[in-house]
């Protein structure tokens, strides 16, 4: 039996559905988004601090170096490895296994990083790296056992997809860690920071990100897959996700001086071309898909992540070709801000009425209040993430001008955020249903 709003339906016919007139009111349901609302939960307390972060600039222990990995490592690694062992379940149409004891020893293992680094406590970085590492290797092996398993599930194809990610994750702590521990220096120093960037960004949140995007972008705007769609992205993101591998380990290797390491680099983009046109492959299906989709609050945000991501990862093979490696930081935060950041927030525009709401008219009150202004608050997302990301790539050119757009950006960016947030988590008691 396929889940509600899973991709055995193709449809996001789902937990917050608005009731039918005259049809009786089952009262209080349980989400099948309720196992991730307690990670969605931890999540967005990792983001406030974030938002705190890029406020106070270097006023913070750490500056801005350490809100960049608290966004990767408190956000994203808590979502990815929730979201995909959720949809990992439900593409492979396996019975739900307990996840009890994994997130708070991830979350240990985030906080002893992220207090290592700043203050050179190399004990605590080398512990919090290898717990947080072991937690992902344990999901690594459950969405194996789950495909292994799997018998005629069309979808199941995404569970490999997953696991390439989680091994994407691996490859990176790696490098992470030499690059911590002082092994890689000079050329390869940077040579390896390069690699480090591509097989986290593109790798773990890349390939998580793109697979899933494969049904449940249709689902969350309400309207079926496009013909043939899974197929044709089932086929790219194999090749993608080798492809990727493939310039990760050429990246590293341009440490090497001379023209073999511009040999390396060429190739590496080379490389990096399949997996734009593997994002490329699965994005425009769900473009068209999501276009001609019902209005909602997860349509917008959507629809630009659908933009930004294959413009991102074109961008990254034109800078990597051509040398222009100092564009890369400002590419990182297109990535991380208008790809991931808003597909997160879109994801969670569609889940929140199902996670908050305990009965059908709370769903769609909340489904309501996030609808309205969903469009402003992500033209005004945009604007910002496209601010943030021309300050970076401008740099000491941009002067001045280039701190005060960022700031603009950055103000954006976190005030759309947080008014999605106030939105969906608002009350939702009798006199806010009487006045909806």
């Amino acid at each position: 039996m396929a889940m509600e709003g899973g991709p055995g339906t193709n449809r996001g016919t789902a937990p917050e559905q608005v009731r039918r007139p005259g049809a009786p009111d089952r009262g209080r349901q349980r989400s099948p988004f309720a196992v991730v609302g307690p990670t969605v939960g931890v999540a967005v307390g990792y983001g406030v601090t974030v938002a705190a972060w890029i406020v106070a600039g270097d006023r913070l222990p750490g500056g801005r170096w350490l809100a960049v990995h608290l966004f990767t490592l408190g956000v994203l690694t808590n979502v990815v490895i929730a979201f995909s062992q959720h949809f990992g379940q439900t593409v492979t149409r396996t019975a739900r296994q307990r996840w009890r004891w994994q997130p708070v020893l991830l979350n240990l293992g985030v906080v002893l990083v992220l207090v290592g680094i700043p203050t050179a406590t190399s004990w605590a970085t080398g512990l919090g790296a290898t717990v947080v590492t072991t937690v992902v290797l344990d999901a690594y092996l459950r969405l194996r056992r789950m495909r292994h398993v799997a018998v005629g599930a069309r979808f199941a194809w995404i569970a490999r997809i997953y696991e390439r990610a989680h091994g994407s994750f691996v490859h990176g702590a790696i490098l992470g860690a030499l690059l911590g521990l002082g092994l890689l220096d000079g050329p390869w120093y940077g040579a390896g920071r390069v690699a480090h960037l591509h097989v986290n960004v593109l790798g773990w949140a890349g390939l998580t990100l793109l697979a899933t995007l494969v049904f449940f972008g249709p689902t969350m705007v309400r309207t079926r897959i496009q013909p043939g769609a899974d197929a044709d992205a089932a086929a790219a993101l194999r090749h993608g996700a080798t492809a990727l591998t493939v310039a990760v380990v050429l990246l590293l290797a341009t440490g090497m001086a001379g023209p073999a390491g511009t040999v390396l680099r060429v190739t590496a983009a080379a490389a990096l071309g399949v997996y734009a046109w593997a994002a490329s492959v699965v994005c425009l299906p769900v473009l068209r898909a999501a276009r001609l989709a019902k209005p909602s609050a997860a349509k917008p945000p959507l629809l630009a992540v659908c933009v930004w991501l294959p413009a991102t990862v074109w961008a990254d093979v034109a800078v990597v070709a051509t040398g222009e490696l100092r564009l890369l930081d400002a590419l990182g935060l297109a990535a991380l801000v208008g790809v991931l950041a808003q597909a997160i927030a879109a994801a969670v525009a569609y889940i929140a009425p199902a996670v908050r709401g305990r009965t059908n008219p709370e769903r769609s009150l909340i489904m309501r209040r996030l609808g309205r202004g969903a469009t402003a608050r992500t033209i005004a997302f945009n604007l910002g993430a496209a601010a943030v990301t021309v300050a970076a790539a401008g740099g000491p050119a941009l002067q001045a001008a280039g701190a005060q757009l960022a700031a603009v950006g950055w103000l954006l960016v976190i005030g759309s955020v947080a008014t999605q947030v106030v939105v969906g988590t608002w009350p939702t008691g009798a006199g806010g249903l009487a006045n909806s």
